[in-house]
């Protein structure tokens, strides 16, 4: 399913930067295997274009933004966002071919980021991350490589077993507690939705967490490679962590993590802390995942054992086998919510 997902799984929006990258100078990014550039035209709207001059192979991304187009390092050919080439300063002719062309994707600023659709004609646009930006809400946004695949990411944002050994202390101590887990299905999503979940007597939950107050807690996947984790204790105390995976290669993911949380007129001040917190957690699975790289390298393939713990994982791959199209699921399938309990370590 490797192969497939990176020429397959394309009519999805997908972030490519922040937008304050994204200046007078070109970008170079890769998604699904592909390297694009991206720059800025003459009205300031992002574009992106495959990083290759039609005239020589030159990365374009070399190259310099000149007159709302990107200028070729090499002989001065330049393109504008929608892929056409608009000057060759050797050529005799004021007006290049129109067959000189590149191949252009659907770009869109939206939270900050710039977006790429990696197909042709999106019916849809950019998704949004849930309060960014609204009064009584405060946010900030990491931004992760990780030398792992997309779902190896995707799984380990949205498992909680994994968080008492890796993240010992920090996110989750250890012991055994009985969680009763409702798994809510859709075309496109998988939501598990956590009852019962005791104090995690950790540094987070000390910092952040009010005690006495029941949480729910909700862990969600969003085709195609998003994840967002809900921690509610009323109105007046949220958080949420959205993480958008940009897959860059088999073994690479570029993670958009935007964290809101609603914590009262104190919120600026909790972000001095929280943000940190946060980066150090994150750091302690880029290493644990870089380690499982290793491994699937040395042995070859995803030699996997689920089990009922394993919550969301197998429907991720449920649902991408379903938009490759595989013979077991040429049709959207309906998946009803169940109810089922899981003793889970954390």
């Amino acid at each position: 399913m490797r192969d497939h997902f990176f020429s397959q799984l394309r009519p999805y929006w997908y972030i490519a930067a922040e937008a304050r990258e994204l200046g007078t100078k070109p970008l170079t990014r890769t998604i699904l295997g592909e390297r694009l550039v991206l720059f800025r035209d003459g009205e300031g709207r992002p574009a992106a274009l495959i990083d290759r001059c039609a005239h020589r192979n030159m990365a374009l991304s070399r190259g310099r933004v000149s007159r709302g187009a990107i200028e070729c390092p090499y002989h001065g050919w330049r393109y504008r966002g929608d892929g056409r080439c608009v000057a060759i300063p050797s050529s005799s002719s004021s007006v290049p071919p129109e067959e000189i062309a590149l191949r252009c994707y659907p770009t869109a600023q939206s939270d900050g980021f710039v977006w790429v659709y990696m197909a042709l004609n999106p019916h849809t646009s950019p998704p949004h991350f849930p309060h960014l930006g609204e009064a009584g809400w405060t946010s900030f946004t990491m931004r992760t490589h990780f030398s792992a695949g997309a779902f190896a990411c995707l799984e380990n944002f949205l498992d909680c077993p994994h968080t008492v050994y890796v993240h010992r202390g920090w996110f989750r101590s250890p012991h055994t507690q009985a969680a009763r887990a409702e798994i809510a299905r859709g075309d496109d999503w998988v939501e598990a939705r956590f009852s019962e979940e005791r104090d995690a007597k950790s540094v987070v939950s000390r910092l952040l967490f009010p005690s006495g107050r029941k949480m729910i807690h909700t862990d969600r996947f969003l085709m195609p490679a998003t994840s967002r984790v809900d921690y509610v204790f009323g109105p007046d105390r949220h958080f949420i962590i959205t993480s958008q995976c940009t897959p860059v290669s088999e073994h690479e993911t570029e993670v958009y993590t935007v964290i809101t949380f609603r914590f009262g007129r104190i919120g600026p001040f909790v972000r001095l802390f929280f943000e940190p917190l946060s980066r150090r957690i994150i750091r302690q699975d880029v290493e644990i995942l870089r380690l499982q790289t290793e491994q699937l390298k040395r042995f070859g393939g995803e030699h996997f054992t689920f089990i009922e713990s394993d919550l969301i994982g197998p429907d991720i791959r449920r649902l991408w086998r379903q938009a490759l199209g595989s013979q077991d699921n040429q049709r959207k399938t309906n998946h009803p919510s169940e109810t089922r309990n899981v003793v889970l370590r954390f």
